[in-house]
């Protein structure tokens, strides 16, 4: 079992950032590390996109509507993220909206003026402390999300999921933004009553150690030393 890390008086609280394809497990294991590192959790807006269920159907049409929601909406989970004094995690990361799904959504002319407003945005938001990417194949990923029931994304087909998994490994392997670990989750159990969360907590628990962080088991906000 992961201990809980030491609060260090001196040093910025943690911020810590969860990123993977839709599917993967995300939200699961966010819930799970802000319950068990008494983080706060700042959610990823899904259901408060208008324009989400209108890009599935029409991905041409509402691409470029839906990315600038998804862009306001991250922009503003980092923004908060930076004025919290208390150890954060985030659910997907505003890296994955831009350098991911904009750019696998959006024409070339779409994406440049995209491209210009995110980098300019950058300048100004708080870097995490670790991104953890969970990886699965697509099969995993399309058993997952028919498990979990949401309607709209029943629809998606396993095609646009493997054209965003190859997306994703090739930005995993030359992201330089923020500290990264990949996790493959394909054989583990994320979403059931005793779903193994441990394995992937120490692995998380390991990389942020390496970073400075002290893990006694007697506290539960982490902060880096």
């Amino acid at each position: 079992m992961s201990p809980q890390p030491e609060v260090m008086e001196a040093a910025h609280p943690l911020f810590l950032a969860i990123a993977g394809n839709i599917g993967v497990g995300k939200s699961t294991l966010t819930r799970h590390l802000a319950d068990k590192w008494n983080l706060t959790l700042l959610p990823e807006p899904v259901k408060q996109n208008p324009f989400l269920k209108l890009y599935y159907d029409d991905p041409k049409r509402w691409g470029f509507q839906s990315q600038l929601f998804f862009l306001a909406q991250r922009v503003k989970l980092f923004k908060e993220a930076g004025r919290l004094t208390t150890a954060k995690i985030v659910d997907r990361t505003l890296y994955e909206d831009a350098e991911i799904f904009a750019r696998a959504a959006l024409s070339r002319p779409e994406y440049e003026i995209y491209g210009q407003l995110y980098e300019y945005l950058l300048e100004h938001l708080p870097i995490p402390d670790l991104v953890v990417y969970l990886r699965a194949s697509t099969a995993t990923l399309a058993r997952r999300i028919q498990s979990r029931g949401r309607a709209f994304e029943k629809s998606i087909p396993a095609s646009y999921l493997s054209k965003l998994n190859r997306y994703y490994d090739s930005w995993a392997s030359s992201f330089t933004r923020a500290p990264l670990i990949s996790i493959d989750t394909d054989d583990l159990d994320l979403f059931s009553l005793f779903g193994e969360y441990e394995r992937v907590t120490d692995r998380i628990a390991e990389a942020l150690e390496q970073k400075g962080l002290l893990w006694p088991s007697t506290t539960t906000t982490p902060r880096l030393s």
